[in-house]
């Protein structure tokens, strides 16, 4: 079995570090997206880490629109919604809502 602990421990300290370059936050965005590809690999432990990291950016989402915009306009973004990390900046505007949360697969039952 596939272990994503590092690569989510690495975009859980990219979430809140406003200090590296705006470059590197950018990265955190492809990080993410390659997670994502990956989930439904993962252990429930690992979607947790997951989830509680997306809501550590959700809650500095002004801050990382403003870090990130230094070098890439996220208002440009092609990414799906789906992608929800490369609109943080209609996020921060209220003009898209989303909802995470764990799936009815990690359910335990």
């Amino acid at each position: 079995m596939i272990n994503f602990l590092r690569n989510i421990e690495e975009y859980g300290e990219d979430v809140n570090d406003f200090e590296v370059s705006p470059f590197e936050s950018v990265d955190m965005l492809h990080r993410r997206s390659r997670l994502n590809k990956e989930s439904s690999k993962m252990s429930l432990r690992e979607r947790i880490l997951l989830l509680k990291y997306d809501l550590l950016l959700l809650e500095n989402v002004e801050r990382m629109v403003e870090h990130i915009n230094k070098v890439y306009d996220v208002s440009n973004s092609v990414e799906p919604l789906e992608e929800w990390w490369w609109h943080l900046d209609m996020i921060a505007k209220g003009e898209l809502e989303i909802e995470i949360g764990l799936s009815s697969k990690d359910k335990v039952r």
